[in-house]
């Protein structure tokens, strides 16, 4: 495809004596473990903040750029993200703009008219993994102009990273054997950890959704899948689409398998809650006026011990001033994390099922409509980006409350997914394919006579497969798997901020007596402990621009 918007734009025209100095100074060597969206805008902002650049990019997989979520490798074109054009954070263009500069053949691919491209579109996950891997090899080539040598290394894992006194040692693993490099910075770009394709034998278990490609039924055509979210709508649209397709009928979207007998997938949670479909917001978002960083800031200099508490205050006199209504609704005596998750999700229990689900899709349709804003959701929405900025300073104890109570509100209110994926859902459960349980304390998976048995709530059901469709959790740093990187670590929960830390230093590894090695860690699943919301691209984007700032 073709983009008519140069790379250039990234690199100013600078004096020549300028641009002498940058290309007669020593570059500094620097290696990105991971090569997804966390590493494009890692070096994009290196680009723009560092002097002279000799970078290496270590990717697992066959491509760089896209990363799992987006690789055309592990999703099928039907699987959609959750993100519109408008909130991508840009690279070198915009995603809109990038769309409606596409070859028509690219165009013709996705089903996309040129001329009704907008910013509120949502795109299928592989067309982000374009847009990426797109985006990657022009930043390296504006890059090479500009004097700087990035190379990439695909299908190469980095087998360990040793820091040393004069730097930092990389051990990788390819085609070509064991080999090891030496740089000044190290920066951990790692996404999402799975057992892609891990299969048990003599079972159906699947421990991912990923790559969607290696799901298959057996001859019962069932499958069980654990996770309601949209790690669960994409193995359930992987496998309609594999068995089946959507049909168009006007302006209803039907199921039709391709054999007589009807697929039985089931969807199961502990809450058997379906995100709501995407709602209508203004973009940009509107500052709070209450809850705020600077409000927070001041509560904060009141000491750590009941920070939280000062802080759930605040965020109830936002919510109070926003949408009066839905807080009297919620009926709360004490506005503690742990009522406000109750009462939050009980309100949630009262929308479940495929009659309600429907009446959520029709009513953000509606709202998109008449540009109609709910406002608890708005509210919810933009709260929970401030606070992303206070969790890195709470204690140990509060940490706690807010991953247990509050992660899961926050989750649910703003993790909203496409109208298209929801009249999926619909459609498949009127061709009698679908349905969805909430396991409570009582449901339970028992395996045996190679097959899956969900008991506890009624009669029991048999499954042929199982997938787990949970998404990633969240890991140590020791499940990273570098060793000696780990035996250096010198605090564990590092990622823990302190007042008065300079932001420059909040992804740096630290290391006992290992100065020279300068280490930062924006791997995905190690940050979710202390930054629970950085899955997004957006956070990505913000994490990769303080470490490139850093080094």
């Amino acid at each position: 495809m073709s983009i008519t918007r140069s790379s250039a734009l990234i690199y100013p025209n600078h004096a020549q004596a300028t641009m002498h100095q940058t290309l007669t100074r020593k570059a500094t060597k620097i290696a990105i473990v991971g090569g997804g969206p966390t590493a494009v805008y890692t070096l994009k902002n290196l680009l723009l903040n560092s002097g002279r650049l000799d970078i290496e990019i270590f990717e697992a997989g066959k491509v760089a750029g896209c990363g799992i979520p987006y690789s055309e490798d592990h999703n099928s074109p039907e699987m959609m993200a959750n993100i519109t054009s408008i909130e991508i954070p840009p690279v070198l263009v915009s995603l809109a703009d990038w769309v409606r500069a596409a070859d028509a053949a690219f165009l013709r691919r996705f089903g996309i008219d040129r001329e009704s491209v907008g910013d509120r579109d949502f795109y299928p996950r592989i067309l982000l993994g374009a847009y990426y891997i797109d985006q990657l090899g022009k930043l390296i080539d504006g890059a090479k102009t500009a004097g700087h040598s990035v190379r990439i290394r695909t299908e190469t894992r980095v087998a360990d990273i040793e820091p040393q006194k004069d730097g930092t040692r990389v051990k990788t693993q390819s085609r070509s054997g064991l080999h090891e490099h030496q740089f000044d910075t190290v920066i951990l770009a790692t996404g999402h950890l799975t057992d892609l394709g891990y299969q048990p034998r003599n079972t159906r278990l699947y421990r991912s959704p990923y790559p969607s490609q290696s799901l298959a039924l057996g001859k019962d055509r069932s499958a069980l899948i654990l996770g309601s979210s949209l790690s669960g709508i994409d193995a359930i649209v992987a496998l309609a689409t594999r068995y089946g397709k959507f049909v168009e009928n006007g302006a209803t979207l039907d199921y039709e398998p391709r054999a007589s007998a009807p697929l039985k997938l089931v969807m199961a949670s502990r809450k058997g809650i379906v995100p709501d479909a995407d709602f209508f917001y203004p973009i940009p978002e509107e500052p709070l006026l209450i809850f705020t960083p600077a409000r927070l800031e001041a509560l904060q200099a009141a000491g750590k011990t009941g920070f939280l508490s000062r802080a759930m205050k605040l965020f109830k006199a936002q919510l109070a001033s926003d949408d009066p209504q839905f807080l009297k609704t919620l009926a709360l005596k004490r506005f503690t994390p742990e009522g406000f998750a109750r009462a939050y999700f009980e309100m949630r229990r009262d929308r479940q099922g495929f009659a309600a689900i429907r009446r959520n899709l029709e009513e953000s349709k509606r709202n998109y409509r008449d540009r109609n804003v709910v406002m608890w959701r708005y509210m919810l929405m933009r709260a929970h980006e401030v606070f992303s900025d206070i969790v890195p300073f709470l204690d140990g104890k509060d940490l706690a409350h807010f991953r247990q109570h509050l992660v899961p509100v926050f989750a649910d209110a703003y993790g909203c997914i496409p109208h298209k994926s929801i009249e999926r859902l619909l459609a498949l459960h009127r061709a009698g394919c679908l349905d969805v349980v909430a396991l409570g304390d009582t449901g339970k998976i028992v395996y045996g006579s190679g097959a899956f048995k969900l008991v506890g709530l009624g009669n029991p059901q048999t499954f042929g497969t199982l997938i787990d469709a949970r998404g990633q959790e969240m890991v140590t740093f020791s499940e990273l798997g570098f060793e000696k990187l780990d035996d250096a670590l010198d605090v564990e929960d590092f990622l823990k901020r302190n007042d008065g830390e300079a932001d420059e230093h909040q992804f740096r590894v630290p290391l006992r007596g290992q100065a020279s090695s300068d280490i930062f860690c924006l791997s995905i699943p190690v940050m979710m402990r202390r930054y629970p919301f950085a899955q997004g691209l957006v956070a990505c984007a913000d994490a990769a621009k303080l470490v490139a700032e850093a080094v």
